[in-house]
């Protein structure tokens, strides 16, 4: 008999913790396949190309008796074998706590007018001779100094209209590059339009002379299927001092279609004469629940006096014309 109790005070013991340890587990992906026509005044970046990028989404969630909320997200880069994000979110009644490789804060609240386009193009600037890295100038608003890297962020319960957040991130020790990313959004109504306002700031230690400073500010304005947003970003940092403006609309149309303009001007007062400009004209359409065909062209212009850039890289102009077929799982 005491054989009996024992087992199955053990199998009820097993069955509680096993219960305990059961989360809610979603499963999502994307697939996005897209071929290009570049004409550039450049001829190692005239002609087509076709690509694709495919993601897995893997979400584990579980409720705590004492009515946390705690989230595993895990992200993979499915056609290249990599990881992309992965955190773990902690939420309750004093805001949410987010631990691991994912956006920051001045990602989540940056305003970026371009993020009313699908799939914009903003071109390759390339630099001279053996060093092809991206010519050192914007090509949106979007929060520079964030990204996945290993970082805590905690964001506060909604205040009314107000969220807000603020995150930490940190590199290699050597190289004393701590980041920390701060944002808000407010959002309210007024004559039956949504207007939201949103600010975001991002600060890096470096080594250097001076730290790496980034500002960015918002207002997206929707009201009858049509959305405007105006963004602009400062950044700052060793040789750079870049201004950056953006404006973008769009308007949904009733039958799955989606008509978008994006306009964007960056240059740098430190690099006398550089310059960026780009212009995106966008049609997207919703072929069927979850698959989208988006018909994108942009025209980029690429100006910088060479002795007043440190990388030497030369003028480019050119129109991208893509096709992005984008279904999601």
């Amino acid at each position: 008999m005491r054989k009996y109790l024992l087992s199955t005070s053990a199998l009820a013991g097993a069955a509680l913790l096993s219960s305990a340890a059961v989360a809610d587990v979603s499963v999502s992906g994307s697939f996005e396949w897209d071929y290009a026509s570049k004409d550039s005044n450049l001829s190692v970046n005239d002609g087509n190309v076709m690509g694709h990028t495919q993601e897995v989404h893997f979400t584990f969630t579980n409720k705590t008796d004492s009515g946390l909320t705690i989230t595993a997200d895990n992200q993979y880069e499915s056609a290249t074998g990599t990881s992309d994000q992965a955190s773990v979110s902690i939420a309750g009644g004093f805001g949410t706590i987010v631990l691991g490789t994912t956006d920051g804060a001045s990602d989540k609240y940056g305003m970026n007018a371009l993020g009313l386009l699908a799939e914009e193009e903003t071109g390759t600037l390339m630099t001279t001779g053996t060093n092809n890295t991206t010519a050192s100038i914007s090509t949106s608003t979007a929060g520079a100094l964030d990204g996945d890297s290993n970082k805590i962020s905690y964001h506060i319960p909604a205040i009314g209209g107000l969220t807000a957040g603020i995150s930490v991130a940190s590199g290699a020790i050597a190289e004393n590059d701590d980041t920390t990313m701060f944002g808000l959004n407010y959002a309210m109504e007024a004559n039956g339009a949504a207007i939201t306002l949103g600010y975001s700031s991002a600060s890096q230690e470096t080594t250097g002379a001076s730290d790496n400073d980034s500002q960015s500010m918002g207002v997206k304005v929707v009201m009858n299927g049509v959305s405007v947003l105006a963004s602009s970003q400062v950044y700052e940092g060793v040789d750079e001092d870049r201004s950056t403006n953006a404006v973008g609309v769009s308007y949904t149309l009733g039958n799955g279609l989606t008509l978008g303009f994006a306009t964007v001007k960056s240059e740098d007062d430190l690099d006398v004469g550089e310059e960026y400009t780009g212009s995106h004209y966008e049609a997207s359409y919703d072929i069927a629940s979850g698959l989208t065909a988006v018909v994108n062209v942009s025209d980029f212009d690429y100006d910088v006096t060479a002795a007043n850039h440190e990388q030497t890289p030369v003028n480019q102009n050119g129109t991208i014309t893509s096709l992005t077929i984008k279904a999601s799982f």
